[in-house]
């Protein structure tokens, strides 16, 4: 296989596994939000049934209230009908709005049935009122009469006010249980919902780790190999015999070589004295590069690789071209050297295999140092991957993890904005979950690094200041990220860390960021997160963290 099919299938890897991730993120966030909705459409069901259920309390409150006025007034009192007659209208406007408004509950056959009640009721208290104004003679006899048909017709109006009431309380028992059980539900949706999201992210570090296995063991073992064995030969003047092995180019590479060195055994002698200054040279340079390529590392430590996939794949790719391109360069010379050796029409000149000898164990380190540096890459994505599942908060180097944070979102960035970082130097440990923190600075660092963009015409860049302080009286750290974009809105500061709440266009942005940021600093590490903003001036984000955490776990 050659250089470049591994390559592919490589970046093929490394892209497919993100894709994967990525699909299975955006269809739990569509099943959350699908949960949301079925459980907004059982809260508006709910607070129908209360409505439902408060109307049918007024309701049989008026109608009591008539009963009650009986007991509750004297009854040498004249004005108790006028009293009883206003709750009669109350009743019947109640037991109209129930018949309107809610009759799916309520049948027109127990409507009727209540209506009636309500009009026997009536009739009676007519009668009594007129037995109390009649003759003295009659008086007794008409008010005896009255006060029995007051009080059947209050007898079966109860029952029927007792019927209905039951109905009403086991409806608004029902909603609410339906209520409860939907949130049993979605609490369960969200717990295998994580789950599953974990699961397919173990399943991406094993790939990302096969990758790497795959990468040293298909370039960077071969190459070194191959370097340490052309070193020999040259510098020591040892048989050139390493075993054939890796993709097609470096095998081809080291076949030749052995013919070459073979051959150019007396040619080596001659040249000895000027190939151990250049290899001391060449020895200076891989130091100075080893080194560059160490604060290279360190900077740029990779993390939500899910989201930054893309990035992570355009930084593997460099150094796979830049090996393949040196491997390339040492087939052209050996086939040089080989036809030199041949005496072949179309050998290179004397200056060119001069060129040749001079670079060509420079280019075997140079192949070598792409190789490596595509093995680095890839073990520092499985590292921060898994630093990102840890969930115990343990004492971390807060400084050390925003500078990888603003690595990490460097393409994002540093088209719009020079970033500033003034990190405390002696700033104490501080018990977190760094890989929650990682992902709430990275949300800031982007959304600051947007807002300058939308602001700024192309080509001008803004500033980003990334700031923390220790404060020993108040125990506790406060990062501050600055941005000199376009500030929030007055109208909508209030509503900053809503979920699914964005200024952003349709399809740009999802609202969670700051929410998911307010969730991590308020909640789970029992900090605060605010802001400082003005319209067309900027936005200041400031976090907070304890220094002492309630509970470790």
């Amino acid at each position: 296989m050659k250089v470049r099919s591994y390559i592919g299938l490589l970046s093929a890897g490394s892209l497919g596994g993100a894709l994967i991730v990525g699909i299975v993120g955006w269809l739990i966030l569509s099943g959350i939000n699908q949960s949301n909705r079925e459980l907004e459409q059982e809260s508006r069901n709910s607070g129908d049934s209360s409505s439902e259920y408060l109307d049918a309390h007024a309701f049989l409150s008026a109608t009591r209230g008539c009963f009650e006025a009986f007991e509750i007034y004297p009854q040498n009192f004249t004005g108790i009908f006028g009293v009883v007659r206003d709750r009669i209208v109350l009743a019947k406007e109640g037991l109209n709005l129930l018949s309107t408004k809610y009759a799916a509950s309520y049948s027109e056959k127990n409507i009727r049935v209540l209506a009636a009640g309500i009009r026997e009721l009536e009739v009676a208290v007519s009668l009594m009122e007129k037995a109390v104004k009649a003759d003295a003679n009659k008086r007794e006899t008409l008010i005896q009469s009255a006060e029995k048909n007051y009080q059947d017709a209050r007898e079966t109006l109860s029952q029927n006010l007792n019927t209905l009431e039951s109905g009403a309380e086991l409806r608004m028992f029902k909603s609410k249980q339906s209520m409860e059980q939907r949130l049993l539900a979605l609490r369960d949706e969200e717990s295998a919902n994580i789950l599953m999201f974990f699961f397919v992210s173990g399943l991406y570090l094993i790939l990302v780790g096969s990758l790497a296995m795959v990468t040293y063991k298909s370039f960077a073992s071969p190459i070194r190999k191959l370097e340490a064995a052309a070193k020999s030969s040259v510098d020591h003047n040892k048989p050139f015999n390493l075993r054939e092995s890796g993709p097609y180019e470096i095998r081809s590479v080291t076949k030749r070589l052995r013919g070459l060195i073979g051959g150019l055994e007396t040619r080596v002698k001659k040249r000895t004295a000027a190939l151990q200054k250049s290899n001391n040279q060449l020895k200076q340079e891989m130091q100075q590069r080893m080194e560059l390529e160490t604060q290279l590392v360190h900077a740029q430590k990779m993390e939500a690789v899910g989201q930054l996939a893309s990035g992570i794949a355009h930084e593997i790719n460099s150094p796979s071209q830049f090996a393949n391109d040196n491997v390339l360069f040492l087939k052209d010379a050996t086939d040089g050297f080989i036809k030199k050796l041949n005496q072949s029409p179309d050998a290179p000149d004397e200056g060119e295999i001069e060129f040749f000898k001079e670079n060509a164990p420079e280019a075997v380190e140079q192949a070598a140092e792409g190789i490596s540096r595509i093995t680095t890459i890839v073990k520092s994505m499985k590292n921060f991957a898994y630093r990102d599942a840890e969930s115990a908060k343990r004492n971390n180097d807060l400084n050390q993890a925003i500078r990888s944070t603003v690595v990490v979102a460097t393409n994002e960035w540093k088209y719009h904005a020079e970033l500033d970082l003034r990190l405390q130097e002696d700033l104490p440990m501080v018990p977190c979950n760094i890989g929650e923190i990682n992902q709430v600075v990275l949300n800031l660092i982007v959304n600051g690094a947007h807002a300058i963009r939308d602001r700024l015409s192309e080509g001008q860049k803004g500033n980003l200041v990334v700031t923390t302080q220790h404060y020993p009286d108040a125990q506790c750290v406060v990062i501050a990220i600055a941005d000199n974009g376009g500030g929030i809105p007055p109208k909508v500061q209030e509503r900053i860390f809503e979920p699914f709440f964005t200024t952003k266009e349709v399809g740009v942005g999802t609202g969670q960021g700051l929410a998911i940021a307010h969730n991590v600093i308020v909640k789970s590490h029992e900090g605060q997160i605010w802001f400082d903003s003005k319209e067309g001036v900027g936005t200041t984000f400031y976090i907070k963290l304890p220094m002492i955490q309630a509970k470790m776990e």
